[in-house]
């Protein structure tokens, strides 16, 4: 059924773009704390829209609160309020692929769906010409990274620095062991960089990225319009 969906998926959305005013979309992602966030930030001061799918998973993941509060009975998963904590579930899920497996299945079609709808909006609502769908897994759930052109990967290639700024960025929530169990869990770098058409290099200062952005990115997007 998750090939069903994700064809049904495809299908509204390839109907939507190849109806009514051309609208590009343009995939950003990136390992963890390899600096996509930042670079999503750049192109929002270049003026380019952007759907943070993150923000649309936070909005989901919290409105099924109870759901998995049910999923996951032998963990306390929620806050003081109610809702979903994601500082709790987080070190779970990730210790137990199992787990990981079963989180993902609930709550991946969701956010999918969610970020069809956003995109759609900002087409034929909002009329935008060029999109960024900033997408952390936009290889793993596969279905973007078909519409998506071009694709930008923000990556680090020494291990050590992407570990030390995980671990930095948590603000000490997660040990070193914490942040490996984090980075493992996500797909191979390499297979992200065999199948991107621009790679933003961040191992640098955010000025480096900065320039990245400008004389990589933009230059690719003025040749589409061509």
């Amino acid at each position: 059924w998750h090939f069903l969906f994700e064809t049904l998926l495809l299908t509204i959305i390839l109907l939507g773009w190849v109806a009514g005013r051309k609208c590009q979309l343009i995939g950003l992602t990136g390992g963890i704390a390899c600096g996509k966030s930042t670079v999503s930030e750049i192109l929002l001061q270049e003026n380019l829209a952007v759907i943070d799918c993150d923000k649309i998973a936070h909005e989901v993941t919290r409105r099924m609160s109870k759901e998995l509060a049910k999923a996951f009975p032998e963990h306390n998963i929620l806050d003081k309020d109610g809702y979903l904590d994601s500082k709790k579930l987080g070190p779970i899920v990730f210790a137990d692929k199992a787990k990981l497996r079963k989180l993902n299945k609930m709550v991946h079609w969701r956010i999918a769906l969610a970020t069809v709808k956003e995109i759609l909006y900002r087409k034929f609502v909002l009329w935008e010409s060029h999109v960024v769908l900033d997408v952390p897994l936009l290889f793993e759930t596969r279905i973007f990274s078909y519409i998506c052109c071009p694709i930008i990967l923000v990556h680090i290639d020494h291990r050590e620095i992407q570990i030390q700024r995980l671990v930095e960025r948590s603000k000490g929530l997660f040990t070193r062991e914490e942040a490996i169990q984090r980075i493992e869990s996500q797909m191979s770098m390499e297979y992200k960089k065999k199948n991107s058409d621009i790679l933003i290099d961040n191992e640098g200062t955010i000025e480096e990225l900065r320039k990245q952005v400008l004389t990589k990115i933009f230059p690719a997007l003025l040749k589409t319009l061509d």
